[in-house]
């Protein structure tokens, strides 16, 4: 049992170490609330655009996200009251819920395009403000938010030369803007089910290893064959004593050994072996190696001799 305990312990804490890596790695991630402050009215809303300045005609996306903090207001009784003039929205809005902790965030994904006359630069750009987006619980009116200023861009301007230098490049020294909003990443496959792919396919291989190992090596003790016990009978539990016993070479330790195995062999049936162990056992010398010896050959020999070696 020795042999087999650091097999043992490597094998359980494979086992563990799997087990916790795939709970961690599909557990329920929550996100967190932080940066984006909920006061006492439960409730707060911010507004992002795709990006802050367009070319004439361009789509334009636009997001709202609202948390609520669902022990103050009932998500479910939230509205939004939001319009765009001049720009026009395209389809209906996308609509998603999140739930965690106590919070839950409505996000709102519109797509907007204006082609109008009003949204045409009448110089190289023109910046327009859309309305205030009214965010109302039950039809009460609980939160405004402004939407970032747009800017319009010509798509077609003088540029701007500097007619004593020929060798300049036009300047057309349009007002771009880089939005601070990271778009979260897409991936082809997802890459929670890959991880939980390879880690089974790591497992299986664990498995498939120690199978050849012990197929290649039967005597080791990480051969998985030494890990079944082998259920002895009363005369044979008797017999192993009586040889570790001997080999200890401790007087008294063999005698109740050599009387222990009289009485598994009397019991069994085998009086005239047992009579030979009992008298071997309590004689006045130290018994004797070779005939304890003798003695357990023939033991041997009588369990041999029934079915499957068991009685």
């Amino acid at each position: 049992m020795k042999g087999r305990l650091p097999f043992l312990v490597a094998l359980v804490l494979a086992v563990v170490g799997g087990v916790l890596a795939l709970t961690l790695l599909v557990r329920d991630e929550k996100p967190s609330g932080a940066g984006f402050p909920v006061g006492d009215d439960g409730i707060a809303a911010r507004t992002s655009l795709s990006a802050r300045t367009e070319l004439f005609g361009s789509p334009l996306g636009t997001r709202l996200d609202v948390l609520v903090d669902r022990e103050v207001l009932d998500p479910d009784k939230v509205a939004v009251d939001a319009k765009f003039r001049p720009f026009d929205a395209v389809g209906q809005p996308t609509v998603t819920r999140t739930d965690y902790d106590r919070y839950t965030r409505l996000r709102y994904d519109y797509q907007l395009e204006c082609l109008k006359t009003v949204c045409v630069p009448e110089t190289l750009t023109k910046i327009l403000d859309l309305p205030d987006v009214v965010v109302r619980h039950e039809g009460v009116p609980v939160e405004v938010v402004r939407w970032p200023a747009v800017t319009i861009a010509s798509r077609y301007a003088e540029p701007e030369v500097d007619r004593n230098d020929p060798t300049a490049q036009p300047n057309f020294n349009l007002p771009w803007r880089a939005t601070l909003r990271v778009r979260p990443a897409t991936y082809r496959v997802d890459p929670t089910m890959v991880t939980v792919l390879f880690v089974g396919l790591a497992l299986v291989l664990l498995v498939a290893s120690l199978f050849f190992v012990q197929k290649a090596f039967p005597g080791m003790p990480l051969g998985l064959r030494r890990l079944r016990r082998v259920k002895l009978t009363p005369i044979e539990r008797a017999l192993v004593v009586l040889e570790r016993a001997h080999e200890h070479g401790i007087e008294r330790e063999q005698r109740l050994a050599l009387d222990r195995l009289a009485h598994e062999l009397r019991t069994g049936g085998q009086s005239e072996l047992a009579g030979d162990a009992r008298r071997l056992a309590w004689e006045q010398d130290v018994p004797d190696a070779d005939r304890t010896a003798t003695l357990s050959g023939q033991v041997r020999d009588v369990i041999a001799g029934r079915t499957n070696g068991r009685s």
